[in-house]
């Protein structure tokens, strides 16, 4: 059976993972590679390196081993690949260290490929790509239930920083093991073992057995070898920020032959990737999680050449002279023939007593799984009239005892899409809360209630396990340091707007009109919701950052 028809939806996951190439398959990719010849326990790559190969089984076998992953801190054996069968999983595409090592089981032969050698070829070939980008992805999904455990957080549910640390592995899709120390008696052993005292939690097991003690963001991203070094490199297109525009605009840049960079602050997929599904995306008529279509997106990015960097965060835009300069909080600076501006938007707090105080313990700005973990059962609000606060709702009243949407307008009609609304009102257990707001947040060490008003009737204390809050957002272009021309709400302006902004020519030739997504300042290009005047969709912003591409091309040409 040919293994590129292979129906995905239909056939064995073991089969997907562990697929058997053909004699014609592995004739193929025998000259991108040269042949090995290796002894029992040679070791072809070990968990933690950089850029290791790729290789296929010709004669022998090759285990794979996780180092220190068994229950009593022993090996724990994935799988034995077999004749026809290969090595890898998606670190080989994105530039991550290896999170397993492959070992020689026996006097082997195989066929080694390089991983630029193996890139193309998963670009240029699509049926031996689609085999093994699909075996790659099902691989990292499978590897927890064979018992692989990744890196290991432990702390309180109710730990601000326990929650950063969770939300920021799982939205980089990092392979990890929560443990609440409340709920797991068994965990004081190995906090001994590591002489964790309670002040230190929360508290990070890396794979290669480094103990991080409440760890910021940026310190366990070079831990799990996430921020690749980029420091004075030259790009064709710099792209800062990886929501859907962002990351549209790498894969078409990527995949047109332009060397692309990605950097992103937090995690890639923007607030696209906090939402528990997206419906209305043109394709998936069951919908998709704004998770899954980031990691899709990254890997097709990756699969294409384009380096993504996260978290990384830029602060800094210099515009004169033909390279434009991109500064990094990292203290990196890279040079880039042009860039695309897709910082989009981060949503805006309550102006609430209280708020602040309970954020990641009770105060959450997304609905995921991460998320819904924490008020199962509970009393939540969700605040917001807009599409994504429709979406938190219709999701979180799976998990929820009740779920109260709480608005200032009359109703949701002109803010909301309409088979949301319907879902709302279909709902047993959401209420809506027209012209309500939350006044205060109380608790002690996690939140337990909150201060409601209706109009001018008197407050209500409603207790609620959490409140998730998407009421608007704000613009990230405090980063660009006046480089480009803003509107007079901070967002980018582009095309038309930009020509006729005052700005206009300030950092460059003005007798040329900028394209319809260029800025001011010609190279520089914004799109999502960055962009002045764009519409708040992830469909539009995916075909802005392709079409983004285009005129990049032709600013280029010139």
């Amino acid at each position: 059976m040919n293994q590129a028809a292979v129906n995905p939806y239909t056939a064995d996951k073991e089969s997907l993972a562990f697929p058997r190439l053909t004699r014609e398959q592995v004739e193929r990719l025998t000259p991108v590679g040269h042949c090995r010849l290796c002894s029992d326990g040679d070791v072809l790559f070990a968990v933690n390196e950089r850029h290791f190969s790729f290789f296929v089984a010709i004669h022998g076998k090759i285990d794979i081993i996780a180092p220190g992953q068994n229950d009593d801190g022993g090996d724990l054996l994935i799988t034995t690949h077999e004749p026809g069968e290969f090595t890898g999983d998606v670190s080989m595409i994105n530039g991550q260290p290896a999170i397993v090592s492959a070992i020689c089981n026996g006097p082997t032969d195989v066929i080694e490929i390089k991983g630029d050698d193996l890139r193309r070829v998963v670009a240029e070939q699509s049926d031996l790509g689609d085999i093994i980008l699909r075996a790659f992805l099902m691989r990292r999904e499978m590897i927890k239930d064979r018992g692989y455990r990744g890196s290991r957080l432990i702390g309180s549910r109710w730990s601000r920083d326990t929650f950063r640390l969770r939300d920021f592995l799982a939205r980089n899709q990092a392979v990890f093991t929560w443990t609440d120390p409340d709920e797991d008696e068994h965990i004081e052993t190995t906090l001994q073992h590591f002489g964790v005292q309670p002040e230190d939690m929360p508290v990070v097991i890396c794979p290669d057995g480094t103990l991080m003690k409440n760890p910021p963001n940026t310190k366990l991203a070079d831990c799990l070898g996430l921020r690749a070094t980029i420091d004075r490199e030259a790009f064709d297109l710099v792209v800062v920020g990886a929501g859907p525009g962002g990351l549209a605009a790498a894969v078409y840049g990527a995949s047109e032959g332009l060397k692309t960079l990605v950097v992103e602050g937090s995690a890639p997929g923007g607030q696209a990737s906090t939402s528990s599904k997206i419906e209305n995306y043109l394709g998936f008529p069951l919908g998709l999680p704004g998770a899954d279509l980031a990691r899709r997106a990254v890997v097709q990015a990756q699969k294409f050449g384009a380096i993504i960097s996260s978290p990384r965060s830029a602060t800094g835009l210099g515009c004169d002279g033909h390279y434009k300069h991109v500064h990094f909080d990292s203290g990196e600076t890279v040079m880039a023939r042009s860039v695309v501006i897709a910082t989009g938007a981060e949503y805006r707090r309550l102006d609430a007593e209280g708020c602040e105080q309970f954020e990641g313990s009770g105060v959450y700005y997304g609905a995921t799984h991460t998320e819904a973990g924490v008020c199962r059962d509970a009393r939540v609000i969700v605040v917001g009239g807009g599409n994504s606060a429709g979406q938190a709702a219709v999701f979180l009243a799976g998990f929820a005892q009740h779920v109260h949407l709480c608005i200032r307008r009359d109703s949701l009609d002109d803010t909301m899409s309409r088979y949301l609304i319907n879902r709302i009102e279909q709902s047993p257990n959401i209420t809506l809360m027209p012209r309500t707001r939350i006044t205060a947040f109380q608790g002690r060490y996690k939140l337990d209630a909150v201060t409601m008003r209706t109009d001018d009737k008197p407050p209500v204390r409603l207790e609620v396990g959490a409140v998730f809050i998407m009421i608007g957002a704000a613009p990230r272009t405090g980063w660009l340091n006046g480089c480009v021309g803003l509107d007079d709400r901070g967002f980018v302006v582009t095309g038309d707007a930009a020509r006729r902004h005052a700005d206009y020519g300030k950092h460059g030739d003005p007798t040329r009109d900028p394209y319809y997504l260029e800025s001011t300042t010609h190279g520089v290009f914004a799109v999502g919701d960055v962009r002045s005047g764009s519409i708040k969709r992830v469909a539009s912003a995916v075909g802005e950052g392709s079409m983004a591409v285009k005129y990049i091309h032709e600013h280029l040409s010139t």
